[in-house]
């Protein structure tokens, strides 16, 4: 099954007049890489989160925001973190030195930095987490079903493609049988052409040199292996795992034997249905780029 390494997640739940927002974004990645922001109180399940997107995700760069909306937290009592607030202060001035910005410091540059602020208990906050855990699962499903999503269109645009690719190898198949036939007559004209006395060449040594020749320009095997590799491909498009590892792979095979292929035939026609195939080869591997 193609899932897109793409997308997007979003969970919340009021409680006790706080609302829990959890955010997920997903970008490609060769491996799952994982960043999350999440407020004090929750400071030490960082590595909760990453097992829990683990369990549901193999590839992609993950960026996950939990907050808790302060507008809401009418029965929660904050505090003003006094130290914390000269620190962003010092911070901020020190970036705008650097910069050379001429724009003063605000107050509302300080409130983006919800670490100033901390409740009178932050034990209370602690004991949402499993509240919180469950919103991150819900904005996770909300995130892999527009993966899924996106995943649907790209395996449309990729097996038209790949079907593409088969009914050139048909094509092929055809031009080659013709092809042999004809390389075959022009050799041995030239062959007898150069020989003034033909009666000193054994008939049948030049027929085992013709043999030998046509199969060399054969290019049987490498249509028959390349069509197995596409009809691999198209099983492992349905299949339920993670496929996007797998995929490369066949495209590289499939890749070699069309440049087997190119490389044995001497025929225009062929050569032109090669580059036409390894430019929709090219594509697919682009678009398997994304594929989780």
């Amino acid at each position: 099954m193609i899932v897109s390494m793409t997308g997007y997640g979003r969970a919340s739940k009021k409680v006790k007049g706080m609302e829990i927002i959890v955010e997920m974004r997903s970008v490609n990645s060769k491996y799952l890489e994982v960043s999350s922001r999440l407020p004090l109180a929750f400071s030490d399940k960082e590595n909760d989160v990453k097992e829990i997107i683990r369990q549901k995700l193999s590839r992609g760069k993950i960026n996950l925001n939990l907050s808790i909306d302060k507008n809401t937290l009418s029965k929660v009592n904050l505090q003003l973190q006094p130290q914390i607030v000269k620190d962003y202060f010092k911070l901020l001035n020190n970036i705008k030195g650097i910069l050379k910005l001429k724009e003063e410091i605000k107050i509302e540059h300080l409130l983006k930095f919800s670490e100033i602020f901390k409740a009178e208990d932050t034990e209370v906050l602690k004991k949402y987490w499993n509240i919180a855990e469950s919103v991150l699962r819900i904005a996770l499903i909300d995130l892999w079903r527009m993966k899924q999503k996106e995943g649907k269109m790209l395996e449309k645009d990729i097996l038209f493609r790949i079907n593409g690719i088969e009914k050139s190898l048909n094509e092929i198949s055809s031009l080659s049988g013709e092809n042999l036939e004809y390389s075959r007559n022009r050799i041995r004209e030239k062959v007898q052409n150069l020989l003034t006395d033909t009666s000193k060449v054994e008939p049948g040594r030049i027929e085992l040199e013709l043999v030998l020749l046509a199969d060399r320009l054969d290019v049987t095997e490498e249509i028959v292996r390349a069509k197995s590799h596409l009809h691999y491909f198209k099983k492992n498009v349905k299949e339920p795992e993670m496929s996007g590892r797998r995929l490369n792979f066949l495209v590289q095979e499939i890749n070699r034997e069309i440049n087997t292929i190119a490389s044995k035939s001497n025929n225009s026609e062929v050569s032109q249905i090669v580059v036409e195939m390894k430019e929709e080869l090219e594509k697919i591997k682009e678009q398997l780029q994304n594929v989780e």
